[in-house]
């Protein structure tokens, strides 16, 4: 979110001309940077999607699975796209922010059933294998200068990210045994990844190699990560018993909500005009104002709609055809 709407004015009236202000500077701006934070989503989707399939533990129903996923992603995105022609926007211009990672999920999705199918005649491994080297000739041979990573089109995109997301589906076949490590370690990962997500984006403003050729490369220092991760909670308890796990789990629940319409909703909140403001107190009003609707679009839209996919699968499970 902060690397479409603005970053907290930590440094704001930094003179950055030159010296420490311009490193300072350089660094803080580096610091969130929103393509890898889809491809770390593209990861994490990816394992969620396949961890109730994983090691022929349930069988993939092809009515029940591409319902319920379409269901609970396509009906707030279509408020979210009505609220974004309302207020005047193109989807030209939220696609470029969130949109195209949706298509690329719904890609997924819907081929999902295929993919798992081609796994178990070879392995996840092997997907990714042929997968990898495929979308980076794919970008090389087709656009190799561009620096920004949905610009191939619809199904160009998803065959981009397509790696990062079997790299969650990977993650989820060898859950079980992924070993939890020490917190020093794990403090050790997260600030890796922090650094990685910031190399990302210097290369890409500095460098000119564009986040098509490294973001497929941090996904998998991503995939290491999220392993350990998930495998630390697991066996660590006590981590879920802490009052900021309630409260991320609690933010988890409405984080598409929070994805869809934190674009739009800087927009509604710019166009206010408030620039006589102390610009600490007008970021965090933005932040607060955009956080509390976003929540409100999850009450009204995206929990409705979980509701109607349960609903409808529910209803599927019971007259078979």
């Amino acid at each position: 979110m902060f690397y479409h709407v603005g970053y907290f004015p930590l440094f704001n009236g930094l003179d950055r001309s030159g010296g420490f202000g311009k490193v300072i500077g350089a660094v803080y701006d580096c610091l969130f940077c929103g393509p890898a934070s889809v491809i770390v989503f593209f990861v994490i989707s990816g394992f969620c999607i396949h961890y109730p399939y994983r090691q022929e533990r349930k069988e993939v129903k092809f009515f029940n699975f591409l319902s319920r996923r379409y269901v609970r992603i396509l009906l707030p995105w279509v408020a979210w796209l009505g609220f974004v022609r309302w207020i005047g926007m193109t989807y030209d211009t939220v696609g470029a922010i969130v949109g195209w990672s949706i298509e690329c999920e719904l890609i997924y999705y819907t081929f999902y059933p295929l993919l798992h199918i081609l796994a178990k005649w070879s392995s996840w491994r092997i997907l990714i294998g042929v997968s990898l080297p495929i979308s980076l000739y794919f970008v090389f041979f087709v656009n190799p200068y561009q620096m920004m990573y949905p610009s191939f089109g619809l199904h160009g995109n998803a065959l981009l990210g397509l790696p990062c997301w079997l790299l969650g589906c990977l993650m989820a076949e060898e859950f079980s045994g992924t070993r939890p490590v020490s917190k020093g370690t794990l403090w050790l990962w997260r600030s890796l990844i922090v650094f990685a997500n910031a190399v990302c984006f210097s290369c890409m403003l500095h460098l000119k190699i564009g986040f098509p050729y490294t973001l497929n490369f941090f996904g998998i220092l991503a995939y290491f990560w999220l392993k350990i991760e998930v495998a630390t909670f697991r066996e660590e308890i006590s981590f879920r018993k802490k009052a900021w796990f309630a409260i991320f789990e609690w933010g988890g629940k409405w984080s598409y909500s929070l994805y869809l319409m934190h674009g739009p909703l800087n927009r509604v909140f710019n166009d206010f005009g408030l620039d006589n403001l102390d610009v600490t107190f007008k970021w965090c009003l933005k932040i607060g104002f955009i956080l509390i609707f976003c929540y409100l679009f999850y009450l009204i839209v995206e929990k409705p709609s979980h509701w109607l996919a349960r609903r409808i699968t529910r209803k599927s499970r019971k007259n078979p055809k």
